[in-house]
Parts: structure tokens; C-alpha cells; sequence
């Protein structure tokens, strides 16, 4: 397994709210993107409590991760932690009250790929040339294309892709969706956030594909391309590779 990534505050933001990782753990590659809400207090912290608690989480249960059967209870739970640390930041820190985030996690053992997520980060397959979205995004815009009100790409500049209907800090109890999916080596999995894929074609995830055998450039092609489309948000993208066990290398 390989992976990169790469995070942009972007032109107009004063700082970053998205807060990234990828890291091997017990040989599975483990990523996760969350992008605090923008405009709202303290969405850094959110977000950074949110990723942080996440690996503290994996590496206090590694053996976890490689268990198949149960690995969608064990995310679930960690949803559950994390959410439960972030409001009670909240209570301990009432300046931070009402803080929240979005996240995406994806954990990959050798083939088998798992996905929790809630909010509007995403994550997406690229096989070959071909791109699949793997995620449903959790906002108002989504829900109107779901009902075929409008299109996939009207929603991009729809102003209910900002009112987001599920997020980590506004619950007591919460259930991220879950997906799992059988990989073919050479498989490249990415997480971004709204930053990022609002503002690219699938033209130019195809360019980033020609530099497959560098992840550190796709990323940073990509999030290049999202700034000449005009991103204005921070930007953020994580990308596995799917290789055999034994060949992990990061950057």
C-alpha cells in the first residue's frame, strides 16, 4: 500500500478548517479527511479532534481493523467516541460550543476495503480510468437529486450543498454510513473534501490518474486543479493505492 496527501487553506480562507491522515496500522492503511464547518466555531478544532481521536481509537484496537465480520460495530463505535469528545469540548469550552465536522474514513486490509462516513466529504474508487463515488454526500443539495429535482450538476452550485443534515457534534448518538468493497491491486482509493471535487471535472481526475505511479503528484494535481476551477474553500485529498501486503510506502 501506498498513500499521500495533500491540504490547501486556499485563496480566500484566513486558515484551515480540513485535517487529514493516512498511516499504517497493524498493516491496514487507515485514512480519514474532515472538513470543520466553515463559518462556524471553532470547525478546526473539529476537525483535528475528530482525525486525532480516530488513530488514538485504531492503535488503542488494532487487532480491530483486521477483523472483517465486525469491522462496521467498531467504526460505528468510533464515530460514537468521537462525537462524544466533541461535544464535550464543547461543554468543557463554551467558546467552542456548537463546533462540528464532517468525516470520512476509509480503512484498507491488503483488498477489502471499509468506509464510515457522515457529512459531505467523500471518497472515490478509481479502477483503471473509471471514477465511482462511493459515498452519499449528507446535504440538502443531495437529497434534492436523490428526489430528481435537480441535477448532479446543478447541486455543485446549489446553495443546499452548504446545509449539510448530518455531522459529528449536533447528536447524542449517531450511525455513519458504512460501505465495504472487494479491491483489485492497483486500485486507487480517495477521500476529499467539498474544496476539492466541487471545483474539477472528471477529466481531470483522469489527467491526476497518468500519475498513478506518483500519488504524491496526483494529489497535488488535483488540488491545482480545483484552484484554477475556483476553489475559494480549503481543499484536501488522501490517496491509497491498493498493493500487496508488505509493500507499504507514504509520503
Amino acid at each position: 500500500m501506498s498513500y499521500s496527501f495533500a491540504s490547501e487553506k486556499g485563496p480566500v480562507r484566513e486558515q484551515n478548517e480540513d485535517f487529514c491522515i493516512a498511516e499504517v496500522i497493524n498493516g491496514c492503511l487507515c485514512m480519514a479527511v474532515a472538513d470543520g464547518l466553515g463559518g462556524e466555531v471553532c470547525g478546526e478544532v473539529a476537525s483535528r479532534l475528530a482525525v486525532e481521536t480516530l488513530i488514538k481509537e485504531f492503535k488503542d484496537r488494532p487487532e480491530a481493523l483486521l477483523d472483517n465480520e465486525n469491522i462496521e460495530a467498531f467504526l460505528s463505535s468510533v464515530f460514537n467516541k468521537i462525537n462524544k469528545s466533541i461535544l464535550r469540548y464543547g461543554i468543557e469550552n463554551p467558546e467552542a460550543r456548537g463546533m462540528c465536522t464532517t468525516l470520512t474514513v476509509a480503512v484498507l486490509n491488503d483488498r477489502k476495503l471499509s468506509i464510515a462516513h457522515i457529512g459531505d466529504t467523500r471518497a472515490y474508487l478509481c479502477h483503471h480510468r473509471e471514477i465511482q463515488k462511493l459515498t452519499n454526500d449528507h446535504n440538502k443539495a443531495a437529497e434534492l437529486v436523490k428526489a430528481g429535482e435537480i441535477t448532479e450538476t446543478e447541486a455543485k452550485v446549489h446553495p443546499g450543498r452548504n446545509v449539510l443534515l448530518k455531522v459529528l457534534g449536533e447528536n447524542v448518538y449517531l450511525k455513519p454510513d458504512f460501505f465495504s468493497y472487494n479491491l483489485s491491486y492497483g486500485d486507487i482509493v480517495m477521500l476529499c473534501s467539498d474544496g476539492l471535487y466541487s471545483f474539477i471535472s472528471k477529466e481531470d481526475f483522469i489527467a491526476a490518474l497518468n500519475l498513478r505511479k506518483d500519488l504524491k503528484m496526483v494529489c497535488d494535481s488535483l488540488i491545482d486543479a480545483s484552484l484554477k476551477g475556483g476553489s475559494s474553500d480549503n481543499t484536501t485529498i488522501v490517496a491509497g493505492l491498493c498493493r500487496p501486503s508488505g509493500s507499504n510506502t507514504g509520503v
